[in-house]
């Protein structure tokens, strides 16, 4: 079992360095000021995922509160019935 774990991560690992060397690829006959203005974009794309994921993680926690309302209304309605 420990031996497919290792697996799994070699090919995560193999598959970032295909994905980094694919990007060097892409760029490395850009000029310099170029280099500099496409690291912001990169920033700016990794910037904008982690606040999203954090956006997402909160809304499914909210979800969560709203279907524990939503039940405990629910229940407390059939109560009276």
């Amino acid at each position: 079992m420990g031996q497919n774990s290792t697996n799994i991560g070699g090919t995560k690992e193999m598959k970032t360095l295909v994905y980094q060397k694919k990007i060097l690829e892409e760029v490395k006959d850009l000029p310099e000021e170029q280099i500099s203005n496409l690291l912001k974009i990169i920033r700016i794309f990794k910037n904008s995922i982690i606040k999203q994921r954090k956006v997402d993680v909160g809304l499914n926690k909210e979800f969560r509160e709203w279907d524990k309302l939503s039940d405990e209304a629910f229940v407390n309605f059939e109560r009276k019935l």
